[in-house]
């Protein structure tokens, strides 16, 4: 370093404190650092303030820091040659990087460095055991915020756990909890649009015109709601002086399981302490939360909007909306979608149906069929099927099924049983293979037959065993609840079809040669368990 005698130093007083690593303590806040060490340097003369420069809330794991950064860049441009803090920690938490900083960087670029508490300054004369103390210290730094990083994770994973909501800001429809700031209430006027967008997509309009209507009306996109109440609100996305609603934004809300009351958290994590880069973990990490909070919009609804943003197709030119079956016809024969298609005759136009494999390279037959005359099918049969669950659901009330229910669920449990005792064999066998292997009891070739034949046969124990949970899961919910007869229930009159009566009601329809229509309901297995469980029912009162 060259000569500092009567040097005068334009010192850069440089404060971090953390959300993270419990620096709660008021000797580190970023009040009495600064008070620290102005002290410092009001009884040194050769130095001049330059600038403070303040990162709070930043954890010492990383030097990607907003201030720290600035403050390098006062030092490669020469307006600072000094750096004060109050102690190492204070600089930095990360071993390799600090040691970097002040042992390599600092030195090269003439820069002073004090940690004031730690006693070091990089110009005073170097003792033999500053090579030692100070990477020493920058070590303990490491692993303190190692430590505090592993509590940390736990704690939030617990809170996780608990159905606490740890964003930072509460979806659109929901605010935080003024009593509670990890729990979700609804906001009733956001709620009411929620559900406006919801009912719409139902009724078939696309979601840019649904963006287009609420900003004609004048409703506030999430992001200038969040604005109008005073939240700090920023987003990656690129936005314009004033945030309007759009296609983008109203499908990220139709797409939110969060308006069903199920709380879902931890997607993503940052790989270590030291890398902050977040990165998606697999769904299966995922921490969910059923009914952690007043929902918005129904299962059922939320489930039928998902089918929809699935099938919707093209609209027919100059509508507003998607057309009656769009997404849902398919060829009976070859399972292509079936397609429409306008014929002019004379002054009228007919609109048929047609299966898309004809039109495009005759390799189906057309399995045409006229739209009005699919309209009339499908609202006879939907007619017909709506009265069968409302006297289905009559019989329920006054059928006592308890007892079948019950047996039922003694029967699954016992297949049940059985799969997972044939599961825990095929695992013992998998693990006794390789100590076969290694004996020489058996030989590679061996061990890879017989390794591929009892993986495969656990791994279907496995599909089995969850397809026998998923029965008694039903059994339980059918026992309990029938949501899904209610959708039936509330159309009875039904006239006319509208595309959020065909998507509540029916799963696809499938047009068979000579003019037949299959329609595939949804609940369609429930419907059919609870008519297995009427008639065994009968059958015992009978008896």
């Amino acid at each position: 370093m060259q000569n500092t005698q009567n040097k005068i130093w334009n010192a850069t007083l440089y404060l971090r404190l953390s959300r993270d690593d419990g620096d709660k303590e008021e000797s580190n806040s970023i009040t009495g650092q600064r008070e620290l060490l102005r002290d410092y340097i009001s009884q040194r003369p050769e130095f001049r303030e330059y600038a403070v420069r303040v990162d709070d809330g930043f954890s010492g794991s990383t030097f990607e820091r907003p201030s720290f950064q600035k403050m390098i860049e006062d030092v490669k441009a020469g307006r600072t040659d000094c750096i004060i803090v109050k102690d190492l920690s204070r600089f930095g938490r990360n071993y390799l990087d600090a040691g970097e900083y002040i042992e390599k960087i600092f030195p090269f670029l003439g820069v002073r460095f004090i940690a004031v508490n730690d006693n070091y300054d990089s110009l005073g004369d170097k003792k033999a055991s500053d090579d030692l103390i100070i990477p020493f210290k920058n070590l303990i730094n490491e692993a303190y915020c190692r430590d505090i990083s592993v509590k940390i994770r736990s704690q939030l994973e617990i809170k996780r756990k608990n159905g606490q909501f740890l964003g930072s800001f509460a979806a659109f429809g929901y605010l935080k909890d003024e009593q509670n700031k990890n729990k979700l209430v609804v906001d009733q006027y956001a709620a009411d649009i929620v559900r406006d967008i919801f009912k719409w997509k139902l009724e078939g309009v696309s979601p840019q015109d649904i963006a287009d209507a609420l900003n004609k009306l004048g409703v506030l996109s999430p992001m200038e709601y969040k604005r109008s109440l005073g939240m700090k609100f920023t987003t990656s996305f690129k936005t314009n002086s004033k945030a309007l609603w759009s296609a983008g934004t109203v499908i990220r809300v139709l797409k939110n399981p969060i308006y069903t009351g199920v709380l879902i958290q931890g997607k993503e994590t940052t790989p270590s302490y030291k890398v902050h880069k977040r990165v998606t973990k697999d769904e299966s990490e995922w921490t969910v939360i059923e009914d952690s909070h007043e929902a918005i919009i129904s299962k059922i609804d939320f489930d039928s909007v998902q089918k929809v943003l699935k099938c919707d197709t093209r609209r027919s030119p100059g509508g507003k909306a998607v057309g009656l079956f769009s997404g849902m016809i398919f060829c009976g024969d070859c399972g292509a979608s079936m397609v429409r298609k306008t014929v002019p005759a004379g002054e009228k136009k007919y609109v048929y149906y047609v299966c898309s494999a004809h039109k495009q390279d005759k390799s189906c037959s057309p399995h045409r069929i006229r739209d009005n005359a699919l309209e009339e099918i499908v609202l006879d049969s939907l007619k017909q099927h709506i009265s069968e669950v409302v006297d289905m659901s009559e019989l329920l009330t006054i059928t006592d099924t308890a007892p079948l229910r019950t047996a039922q669920a003694q029967k699954v449990q016992r297949q049940l049983d059985k799969k997972h005792e044939e599961y825990e064999k095929l695992q013992k066998l998998l693990m006794s293979l390789y100590e076969n292997l290694t004996d020489g009891i058996i030989d590679r070739e061996e061990y890879t037959r017989l390794k591929a034949s009892f993986t495969a046969r656990a791994d279907e124990a496995e599909k089995q065993m969850d397809a026998l949970r998923g029965q008694l899961e039903d059994i339980h919910n059918h026992g309990t609840e029938n949501a899904w007869m209610n959708e039936f229930i509330k159309r009875q009159g039904l006239t006319a079809l509208d595309r959020a009566v065909v998507v509540a009601l029916i799963d696809k329809i499938l047009i068979h040669s000579n003019d037949v229509v299959e329609i595939i309901y949804r609940w369609q297995d429930e419907f059919a368990w609870q008519l297995d469980i009427l008639r065994s029912a009968r059958l015992q009162e009978v008896v």
